[in-house]
Order: C-alpha cells, then sequence, then structure tokens
C-alpha cells in the first residue's frame, strides 16, 4: 500500500455529504486508465477502493511517477476552478471503485452552499503546494535523497510498499540500476528490508537523515 492522501479526510461533514449525495459510481480493472495527460476532463473524483498511480510523461514519453492514491483519496479538483487537459495520468494499478462529480453538476450543487467553494480552493491550493514540493525534490535533491524521500511517503504508517524497482525508478526519475544499487547498499545497513516486488522500511530515521542531508 501507500501513504493515503488526506485530502478528502480533512473536507467537512457539508462537503462530504455533497460528495456523497452528488457523485456517480464508477469502475477500473487493473491497469486501466482513468484519463491520460493531456485529456480534457471536468470531474472531480473520489477513490472508495484501490490503488491508483498518477504520472507524468516528457514530450520524448519518458515517465516521471508522481504518486499512489488509496482509498479516500480526491483528486481532480484543480479541473473544477482552472478547465483544460489534464497535467498528469491516472492508472489503475489494482481494481478501483471511484466517485465522480461533473462541473456543471458540481457548480450547480455548490449554487446552494456557496461557501464550500472555499473548501475546494483550499483543496485545490493544498494539491499545488504539494506539486511543488515535489518538483523542488526532483530539482534539488540528490537521487539518493530522492529515492528515501519516495520510499518513506509510499510506505506511510505500513513502512512497506509493494513495488518493483523499476517502479521505484519512475517515481525518483532515475535508472533502475541506481534504485537497485541504492537499496543494496541501504539493506546490508539496514535501513530498508527488500524482497521480490516489496520494499520494507526498518529505520525511518536513517530513510529521513538521508532525505535532509543529500543535496545536488
Amino acid at each position: 500500500m501507500t501513504n493515503k492522501d488526506t485530502f478528502f479526510l480533512e473536507t467537512s461533514h457539508e462537503l462530504r455529504t455533497l460528495f456523497e449525495n452528488g457523485f456517480r459510481a464508477q469502475k477500473l480493472s487493473r491497469g486501466e486508465t482513468l484519463f491520460a495527460q493531456d485529456q480534457y476532463d471536468d470531474q472531480l473524483y473520489v477513490l472508495d477502493e484501490g490503488l491508483l498511480e498518477v504520472s507524468v510523461y516528457s514530450v520524448s514519453g519518458r515517465k516521471l511517477s508522481l504518486n499512489r492514491l488509496g482509498p479516500e483519496s480526491v483528486f481532480g479538483e484543480i479541473a473544477m476552478f482552472d478547465p483544460g487537459p489534464r497535467t498528469a495520468q491516472v492508472v489503475a494499478l489494482e481494481p478501483c471503485t471511484l466517485r465522480a462529480i461533473g462541473k456543471n453538476t458540481l457548480i450547480a450543487a455548490l449554487a446552494n452552499q456557496p461557501h464550500l467553494a472555499a473548501e475546494l480552493l483550499s483543496l485545490a491550493g493544498k494539491r499545488m503546494r504539494w506539486m511543488s514540493q515535489q518538483m523542488e525534490e526532483q530539482v534539488f535533491l540528490s537521487p539518493a535523497a530522492r529515492l528515501a524521500a519516495k520510499v518513506l511517503h509510499l510506505a506511510g504508517d505500513t513502512a512497506r510498499i509493494t513495488v518493483t524497482q523499476a517502479q521505484m525508478a519512475d517515481y525518483v526519475g532515475v535508472t533502475r540500476e541506481l534504485v537497485s544499487k541504492t537499496l543494496a547498499e541501504w539493506q546490508r545497513t539496514g535501513i530498508v528490508g527488500v524482497s521480490r516486488g516489496r520494499i520494507d522500511v526498518l529505520d525511518a530515521g536513517a530513510l529521513e537523515n538521508i532525505k535532509d542531508s543529500e543535496f545536488l
């Protein structure tokens, strides 16, 4: 699993009720794309069950994975205020159950509760701050520090990630060989445990130190 996106958990009871009453159910199978980067889509989503991967692609087709979204994550809110193509791709890593609401439907519902629009704007602001932090890490942290940050983020409270080393390389923006070499070194020193398709965090403090002390 992964660190839970808490944006939905932080919403008010009123907004959660609006979500529950106004959304339509949607299901995705493993590997199915919810929306692609640059695709026009004006819906707001809540994930009820499953696991989603958020990623971006360069013009040349290089992939950078940004995050994994678990149950009770809310996403797509930026399209409510800035219509346009999606800035990332979202794909199901396992079977998923979601709820979705279109922009026009949501705006009509907000007409009776205009104060909730400010709450949605706050959600969008938190998302933008989080994205800014990810970009700063990508630019200013060394590869080892970026790997430490991603392992901590994706493992979250479970201290475990079900992920291949090739997939982790997509999250960090480096080669699989570099990820393998770094994880092997960390495993020898007792920082992580590595098995096929899984990483266990054994010493979160050591990873925090690597994340905070290693810069380009």
